[in-house]
This record gives C-alpha cells, structure tokens and sequence, in this order.
C-alpha cells in the first residue's frame, strides 16, 4: 500500500484539490484508493461525498468503485484493503508527519509557501518520504513572481520540482463549485487546466509504482 500526503504549512495553496483530483484519478485507472481527510475543515470528505454526509469524526462514505473517503481528524486510522491511501492535511507539521507517506505532494502558491516550506523539511524528511513541490495558480502574477517562485524552490534541498506549474484554471475553479474533478465539469474537459492536473496526478501514479508510464 503507497501514500501521499498532500500537505502545506501554509493554507489555502490547494491542497484539497490535488487530493480530490489525485483521489477520482486514480479511480478512473481502477486503483483502490481511501481518501483519507485528518484536516479538521474536512473539504475534501465534504467534495468527494458530494456534501450529502455529516463530518463526524470517523464517518466513511464509498464513492462509486474503489473509492473510499474518510473523515478522520482526531488519528491517523489504521488502514488496510487498497493499494493507495492519499491524506489531505492541515497546516501543522505533526499531524501530518504522523501520516508517514511515501510521498509529500505539496502546492505552493507564491514565494512565501516555498520559504515558509523550510521551517518544516527536517520533519517531512524525519517522516519519510520524498517530496514533490507544485507551482499553482502562478501564471497570473506575471512571468517575474513564477521566475522568482522558481528561484526560490531551487534554494530548497532535497526536493523535487514537478517541471510544470498548476495554471489558475477557470475549469479547476468550477471543479471546486461543483465538487466534481476537472474533466467533470463544463468546458473542462481539454483544457490546460485538465491536462496539468492529469499530467502531475498520472505522474504521481506512475512514481509510487501504480500506473505503468505511458
């Protein structure tokens, strides 16, 4: 069973739309998957349950075929039956290190998620694991804040940068409204926005041995 984590120690950079669309691809290659939500907001077991279930601690609900979510905010459950459990976390370091995944997905949205980021390595290193960081919703600020984002992650040891940057997609916007994935929506289907978020979460696939490389 492979696991990742996507986690910030900043909020608000996307992290519940990496796990969401990580979580419904996966489906869609027939991986059984759990989606596990420890971020005590629970907007990813609120997306994925289509907003029909009350978040109690504990609550499971089974989307379709193969995928499983569950709201659990006070422990990391113990877990067995899929081949992969994907953990959308809060901002605090040692609930999310507690998870042990084989890989960090980690959304930065600007110079400060990527500076910010390195107050916490050492522990997401201590945890296992290796760490993949995502550019998101850059595209708009300019050609200078994505050279000065990039800058700034190449001052980060130890990680990998996924090569391209998340674009601020209207059609992710929608996925987000609709609580559906990308390719779901309306005029999502063949945009920049689906093709990026297929390309990482197919690559994040293909790295933790789960999908053969296309």
């Amino acid at each position: 069973m492979k696991s990742v984590a996507c986690y910030n120690n900043k909020g608000g950079v996307g992290k519940t739309t990496f796990a969401l669309h990580l979580a419904l691809r996966a489906q869609v290659h027939g991986i059984k998957t759990i989606a596990v939500c420890i971020d005590r907001q629970g907007d990813l077991f609120h997306a994925l349950s289509g907003g029909d279930q009350p978040k109690r601690d504990g609550a499971v609900a089974e989307i379709g075929s193969g995928l499983t979510v569950i709201y659990s905010p006070n422990n990391i459950p113990q877990l067995q039956g899929a081949s992969l459990v994907i953990y959308d976390c809060p901002p605090a370091i040692e609930v999310a290190a507690a998870a042990e995944p084989d890989l960090w997905l980690v959304p930065a949205d600007g110079r400060m998620a990527l500076t910010d980021l390195g107050n916490v390595l050492e522990e997401m290193a201590d945890a296992g694991g290796d760490i993949w960081v995502v550019l998101n919703k850059l595209d708009t600020a300019g050609k200078r804040a994505l050279a000065a984002a990039k800058n700034a992650v190449k001052q980060i040891p130890n990680v990998h940068v996924w090569g391209e940057p998340i674009p601020d997609s209207a059609a992710i916007k929608r996925g987000g409204e609709y609580l559906k994935p990308v390719w779901e929506v309306p005029y999502g289907k063949g945009t920049d926005g689906e093709r990026a978020v297929v390309d990482l979460c197919d690559a994040v696939l293909v790295h933790l041995g789960l999908l053969r490389r296309r």
